[in-house]
């Protein structure tokens, strides 16, 4: 976690694709691009996923690309790891013991196995204390064991999570991968 700004948990990316800049794109997926979002490709993480107008490029790392909303309070972060391991739920398990160690005013809403796409999946929800604010927290992550792990994640202000989930669905029903 940076500041009070937004989480960022450590999925121990093992990821050996050479970086490479996202791009906005026209939309050619399968489902409609929801108003008020544009496409975003990007070729490091093999995935094209939509975002609302106005967020931006927030950070970038190996195996991880991250979009802030204009206030920088709210982000929503697109993450690979490869190879997965056993069970998306196992490496949810793995990074909340470090959040529980780093934020002690953690709480888990839930942790639930589930499918995506017809891949076993996790959704993983929790809030947690900043220096100035309390952030509500959902991912979801996909993958079958020895291939990619993907994973959506959304975090914002508890107090505006109404506002800010649907940017999750949105995320989740538009993305893609494209190898």
């Amino acid at each position: 976690m940076r500041g009070d700004d937004r989480h960022s948990l450590s999925r121990t990316p093992a990821d050996t694709h050479p970086p490479s800049s996202a791009t906005t794109t026209a939309s050619s997926a399968a489902s409609p691009l929801p108003q008020g979002y544009r496409l975003v490709t990007d070729r490091a993480l093999g995935v094209v996923f939509p975002v609302p107008d106005g967020w931006t490029t927030a950070t970038r790392a190996t195996g991880e690309l991250t979009y802030k909303d204009p206030t920088g309070l709210a982000g929503v972060t697109i993450g690979m790891v490869e190879p997965a391991g056993a069970t998306p739920v196992a490496h949810f398990a793995d990074i909340e013991a470090n959040t529980k160690v780093n934020y002690p005013t953690y709480r888990r809403l839930r942790m639930q196995r589930t499918a995506f796409r017809g891949q076993p999946a996790a959704v993983w929800e929790f809030t947690f204390r900043g220096r100035a604010r309390v952030f509500r927290a959902i991912d979801l992550g996909y993958s079958r064991e020895g291939g990619r792990e993907y994973d959506i994640d959304l975090s914002a202000p508890h107090a505006k999570w109404d506002s800010y989930r649907p940017v999750f669905d949105n995320v989740r029903d538009g993305f893609r991968t494209t190898g």
